[in-house]
């Protein structure tokens, strides 16, 4: 009787056996398997990223004034053309998460040179996400007489917005909103990489009070973001900021420095193109922050430029930003101190906007 009930219980204690067994298997790779997935994780968020910076296009896009047949090369929208599709053909190799335009767009403000801008700046959409902020050669352009035939900077009207539309952007993941609901002069934008969360402001050449009190707003309400301020003539060749670069009401970019940039411990960065050559300055800003303010223009150089921009390749490791001037048309780099340099970076999470207050507090 005894084997009997012990034959009809066997059934039973193998089944239980098995359930302890697989049980026990499942649980064996549970933790190294979310070890390695961390691992991956965290492996995957301090891998370099790059953010390419264009520089003034304007003679790439010249139709008005014609100022670029000075070089006797006829129509340069090639160099333009190359610009964006080189860093298209790179975003996976360069992990190139972003693309900033640092103004003077077209030569003075026509339908066709917008045209080409649209043409150029196209290439990236749905590839590289890009904003772009206004020079004093995109708006305000007024027939004079004199050897050009006209003047530009002379007010804030524009073609930009029929071109690059508000509405167009605002579909974008990465957009952020605008000063003027119904326009894109002044914008910004943001994205994620490497575990960090970034901000780009894009303001108008020489910008307004009312500009700059809606972008304090926008960096305020925005504590967790490292940010950088693209604007067009904010410094010069000399590491001055006592440059407005138009003749319409606005502030400088020493203004605009005191008003807005040194204000925020999560601005770090300011681009910057209008005059020509290459300059950095680094000050520290009310909180103690270092901000990196950057100068980027080769219009002087032959064709207007000849599609030479910037790429910035953030380095989470190192804590080091590498600064590179490459040409895709020729294919070389400018290799000399101003044109190759590191900028020393902190790349470790930010303090939360509590922790800050609690610092405050002790």
């Amino acid at each position: 009787m005894k084997h009997q009930r012990w034959i009809k219980l066997l059934p039973i204690a193998l089944l239980l056996c098995c359930a302890v067994a697989l049980s026990v298997a499942d649980d064996k790779p549970a933790v190294p398997l979310q070890k390695e997935k961390a691992a991956e994780h965290v492996v995957q968020t301090r891998e370099p990223f790059t953010i390419a910076v264009l520089p003034d296009t304007q003679f790439y896009c010249d139709t008005r004034l014609k100022l670029s047949a000075k070089w006797g090369n006829g129509d340069l929208r090639r160099y333009f053309f190359k610009q964006t599709e080189w860093v298209r053909d790179n975003q996976e190799r360069l992990n190139i998460a972003f693309l900033v335009h640092e103004g003077d767009i077209v030569q003075a403000d026509a339908p066709e040179e917008w045209a080409i801008a649209k043409e150029a700046m196209s290439v990236l959409d749905g590839k590289v996400p890009y904003c772009m902020c206004l020079g004093n050669h995109d708006m305000g352009f007024e027939k004079a007489d004199n050897k050009y035939g006209g003047n530009i900077g002379v007010n804030r009207t524009t073609h930009f917005n029929t071109y690059f539309p508000r509405e167009k952007f605002a579909k974008r993941r990465e957009f952020g909103g605008t000063c003027d609901p119904d326009r894109h002069d002044n914008s910004w934008y943001h994205f994620e990489e490497a575990g960090m969360s970034f901000l780009i402001v894009a303001l108008e050449c020489k910008p307004r009070d009312e500009v700059l009190d809606w972008a304090n707003k926008v960096v305020s309400e925005h504590p967790d973001h490292r940010v950088i301020v693209l604007t067009h003539a904010y410094m010069d060749a000399k590491k001055s900021r006592n440059t407005g670069g138009m003749s319409a009401k606005g502030n400088t970019g020493e203004q605009t420095w005191q008003k807005f940039v040194k204000k925020h411990k999560n601005i770090f960065m300011v681009l910057c193109g209008h005059h020509t050559g290459e300059a950095v300055r680094t000050d520290a800003g009310d909180h103690g922050n270092q901000v990196h303010q950057i100068l980027s223009d080769y219009q002087h150089l032959n064709n207007g430029g000849e599609s030479w921009l910037r790429y910035m390749v953030f380095k989470p490791e190192t804590n080091k930003i590498s600064i590179y001037t490459y040409n895709p048309a020729l294919d070389k780099f400018r290799n000399g101190p101003s044109s190759r340099f590191d900028l020393d970076y902190p790349m470790t999470p930010l303090p939360k906007a509590g922790d800050a207050n609690d610092q405050d507090k002790k």
